[in-house]
């Protein structure tokens, strides 16, 4: 039931109400009088004075139903409602509470307890008496009620209308108000796949595609029909509630099976915007499991199931069709070059969006390797927006969802590829392999609801008047603005949702250390700063931070294998062997943007002990835009002094950081605070390291000599190398897109410019750049990325 306790909704009001149910039935009259009696509530069976119009019941029913057998939809509304209608406007307005009341058999968010319940979910067609009485048997103890904000009676007889004319106006405001309940609960009306498939193939862009492949030809039509018939069915959802409940029961098992539970946080703003919003859901991408759980957890909540784009590699034999009835549309990874594909692709996408279905998508494209979040990828947001333009059903809202794991069954493979290991393609053999990890301990998996993010909104502050505009002929230039924006906010609504869990607070500090260990008194003091600097320098209010006492959180790191204790008589040490360490990077990188700018700070205290405000300002300014995008932080560049001076007065705060006068002074080396101050800044050495060694890859070849291709393999292989040799644990520090990522940065500010011949150029300004890194950067690191480089003009000034 939802909400908990509907009382509270109307525990303020004096005046008497009376419940409104969509259908009616002996069956949803018991229902509704059960949690009636449980809560408090009067009895729907009760009857009602009102204005002098005494009711035997206090229950409207919206659509009545006639015949025994055979039951048939009334043409007329409810007399009850018209008598209590013009009681109202007779008494001068008097108040009445209408409580829209949802009751949906087969979707409470529980475990069920009968295969048989699959069979006798809701759904929308009108259920006859027997239909009735088996679902009832079935799902009665697996419904879902919904108690909606009250209406107000007097808020529209007052308003001088006729009693027909209020009549009406209230039997409409309910009837849309159910229909809008429904869908967001059960989702649209699912038109038959082969029916939605011809629509698709009917769609005029369709029709011009397969035109244009044809020619004159009667026989190339035929065969270019066929061939977007098939990519149509290659595509197309097919939806089968059965199939979900069946799904449903399975994914119970396998999350009791492998997880301590599911923290789900923040879903309010879901409900808040589901009834009358389309839904499209961004979740990040960590791992196949990601499909699964967002699904099971909008089912969960009441809400309808998703249209999930997954890539046509998942299409596998047996899984694919399993998937595809729970709401998987599939999509090949290039359109490139097949009109044909793209314009059958963009024709689907906009039907399910005209009819209402909520959808989900990865805006990064692929799962993230290192644990960071990539760049979004512009393909689903263009045809999303450009859909929603052409045709404007329900306003569009994004809802950015955050996924934290403590265990990825895809680790191994991750650090593989990232090592250069090729890709394993998906197959049914491998997941059958893969079965075996669900004997493992995966802990909790955390999953946070971002801010919803409206597209009317961002469409018009972009163009105001592009409704009156209309779509055009041609895609105008300003949306790819919007669409660039919409991708950058979803990533910065996924990172400012962000689930601090407890693995990703023990590997931060750790991997800060040379050798992945650390005294057990140091690491809690560690652990404990990292703690407190979330919760002074927040950033987010939507960020959670694990409930949890230091040493719990070094004890959970044990039961799940991440660390090892080793006693001493001076003090425990806490230590990874190599291999955890490698693994554990991802959940460090996967919170590193929380403390991104305070570990800035700190790290420009490694090798110097005294700097001027203004001077850690200019600083941090610098590499800020590199930062942003390695990170996806969410402030804008204008704004990143006030945030610099808000990180220090924190790390003041924190007293590992000290004032005198105009300059800012580390605590005395060999200090406690010194050593957290350093620990605290390691993390962000590894960016770093890449920023100096990009520099001076340009100043060793010269202005003019490399193109971006030929930089970004240097950077890789020079970066590789610098790990081989010094230990740096973190799999991703010669990830060559963080490299692209970062010469891309340096294009688009005109640090570096591409000539003719496609070549990069630069000027001075680059080798003062280099000089700031020596600010920051250890004397040894920095001659090993110099030697590197080997010797060469201008190289010295570096």
């Amino acid at each position: 039931m939802r909400p908990d306790d509907p009382a509270e909704m109307f525990a303020d009001t004096s005046a008497p109400i009376c419940y409104v149910l969509e259908t009616g039935g002996m069956a949803d009259t018991l229902a509704l009088e059960r949690l009636c009696r449980i809560h408090g509530l009067p009895s729907p069976t009760s009857s009602l004075d009102f204005c002098g119009q005494s009711e035997s019941r206090r229950v409207i029913v919206l659509q009545q139903m006639s015949g025994f057998f055979f039951r048939r939809k009334r043409a007329e509304g409810s007399q009850r409602l018209d008598r209590l209608v013009r009681a109202s406007m007779e008494a001068g307005g008097e108040d009445l509470l209408l409580i829209p009341v949802g009751i949906y058999w087969g979707r409470a968010p529980k475990k069920e307890q009968s295969w048989l319940t699959v069979l006798f979910s809701e759904n929308w067609d009108v259920a006859g008496r027997t239909r009735k009485f088996l679902t009832t048997l079935f799902q009665g103890r697996n419904t879902l009620l919904r108690f909606s904000n009250a209406l107000s009676l007097s808020s529209i007889v007052q308003n001088g209308l006729e009693s027909d004319v209020a009549y009406r106006k209230v039997l409409w405001v309910l009837r849309v108000h159910f229909r809008q309940r429904r869908v967001a609960t059960v989702g649209p009306d699912l038109s038959h796949r082969r029916t939605l498939v011809n629509v698709v193939l009917s769609d005029p862009s369709v029709r011009a595609a397969i035109d244009s492949e044809a020619g004159d030809s009667p026989v190339k039509l035929e065969r270019a029909t066929q061939e977007a018939r098939k990519y149509a069915q290659e595509i197309a959802a097919h939806i089968s509630y059965p199939t979900v409940r069946v799904v449903e029961r399975f994914l119970s098992w396998v999350w009791n099976r492998i997880y301590d539970g599911i923290e789900l946080q923040h879903v309010d703003k879901l409900h808040e915007v589901a009834r009358d919003h389309e839904i499209v859901y961004a979740p990040c991408h960590r791992s196949h499991f990601d499909y699964l759980l967002l699904s099971y957890i909008v089912y969960q909540q009441g809400l309808s199931l998703p249209h999930v784009a997954a890539g046509v590699n998942l299409n596998m034999p047996l899984v694919g069709a399993i998937l595809r009835r729970g709401g998987a549309f599939y999509l090949r990874r290039s359109f490139k070059g097949n009109r044909l594909y793209a314009a059958v692709f963009n024709a689907y996408l906009r039907q399910i969006l005209v009819r209402g279905h909520s959808i989900e998508y990865f805006v990064e494209g692929t799962r993230s390797r290192t644990g960071r979040l990539l760049t979004p990828k512009a393909g689903m947001l263009a045809m999303t927006v450009n859909s929603y333009i052409h045709n404007q059903g329900l306003p569009v809202v994004f809802i950015p969802v955050y996924f934290g794991y403590e265990k990825l069954i895809e680790g191994g493979s991750f650090i593989s590829e990232l090592g250069g290991a090729k890709k394993k393609k998906e197959s049914l053999f491998g997941l059958i392999s893969s079965i075996r990890s669900l004997r493992d301990y995966f802990g909790k998996v955390y999953v946070n609801i971002g801010e919803p993010i409206h597209l009317d909104k961002m469409l018009d502050a972009r163009e105001p008047g592009w409704r009156e505009k209309g779509p055009g002929e041609e895609r105008p230039a300003w949306i790819s603005d919007v669409i660039t924006d919409l991708g950058v906010r979803i990533m910065g609504g996924i990172n400012a949702a962000a689930a601090v869990t407890p693995i990703s607070l023990l590997v931060y500090a750790l991997l800060a250390t040379p050798k992945q260990s650390m005294g057990e008194l140091e690491l809690k003091a560690q652990i404990d700063l990292s703690l407190r600097l979330l919760k002074q320098f927040r950033y987010s209010d939507d960020v959670t931070i694990p409930d949890l006492d230091v040493e719990d959180i070094i004890d959970h790191g044990d039961k799940l294998g991440v660390i090892d204790r080793t006693a001493h008589p001076l003090g425990d040490i806490v230590s990874m062997t190599e291999r955890n360490a490698v693994l554990m990077t991802y959940f460090r990188n996967n919170i590193q943007h929380l403390f991104a700018v305070p570990a800035s700070i700190a790290c420009c205290f490694i090798q110097g002990r005294r700097l001027a405000h203004e001077e850690l300002q200019r600083l941090i300014r610098m590499i800020y835009p590199f930062m942003r995008v390695e990170l996806q932080l969410k402030w804008d560049e204008k704004d990143i002094d006030d945030v610099t001076t808000s990180a220090i007065e924190a790390l003041i705060e924190q007293e590992i950081l000290v004032r005198d006068g105009d300059q800012l002074v580390r605590p005395p080396a060999g200090s406690a605070p010194a050593f957290q101050l350093m620990m605290l800044g390691q993390s962000m050495v590894p960016m770093l390291q890449r920023f100096y060694l990009v520099i001076a890859l340009l100043v060793r070849n010269g202005s003019g000599t490399l193109s971006c291709a030929k930089l970004e393999g240097l950077c890789q292989k020079s970066a590789q190398r610098l790990a081989m040799i010094y230990g740096l644990h973190s799999p991703d520090f010669f990830d060559k897109a963080l490299f692209q990522d970062f010469i891309r940065t340096l294009r688009e500010r005109d640090v570096v410019r591409r000539n003719e011949v496609g070549f990069l150029e630069f000027g001075d300004d680059i080798k003062r750049i280099g000089e700031d890194a020596r600010l920051v950067l250890g004397e040894e690191i920095r001659h090993s990325i110099l030697s590197l480089t080997f010797s060469g003009p201008g190289f010295d000034r570096l």
